[in-house]
């Protein structure tokens, strides 16, 4: 099970969702041996992300980290993602080793939504 702080950010379950319209792109990550799934929908303006929401499918820690996204990269930097985003996680207790798919896999996503 995930730490406590990401628990909670999974219960809050902030930003499910897919955004639709002008200026919204989504990207999608699989993980190939477990199956988790997570699509990240984003849209971008000038330089920086405005929204952020995500489906997800598969065990919490994807899941949580989805949801981390769309609560910490509000108005970020794109070129800031990684830094804040593993920041966020770490705050919050951090990925056990068997979780730490979780974070590439929502990266490659929300990298995906940017390209």
């Amino acid at each position: 099970m995930v730490s406590d702080g990401l628990r909670k950010v999974l219960e809050r379950g902030d930003g499910v969702g897919e955004l639709l319209g002008e200026h919204a792109t989504s990207g999608f990550a699989e993980h190939v041996i477990c199956g988790d799934q997570v699509q990240m929908s984003v849209r971008a303006n000038d330089g920086h992300l405005q929204e952020v929401r995500w489906r997800a499918s598969g065990c919490p820690a994807s899941m949580a980290i989805a949801a981390l996204a769309a609560e910490v990269l509000y108005d970020v930097a794109i070129a800031d993602v990684e830094a804040v985003l593993h920041e966020a996680i770490t705050s919050r207790g951090g990925l056990k080793r068997h979780e730490h798919h979780a974070e590439k896999m929502v990266l490659r996503a929300l990298h995906e939504a940017l390209s």
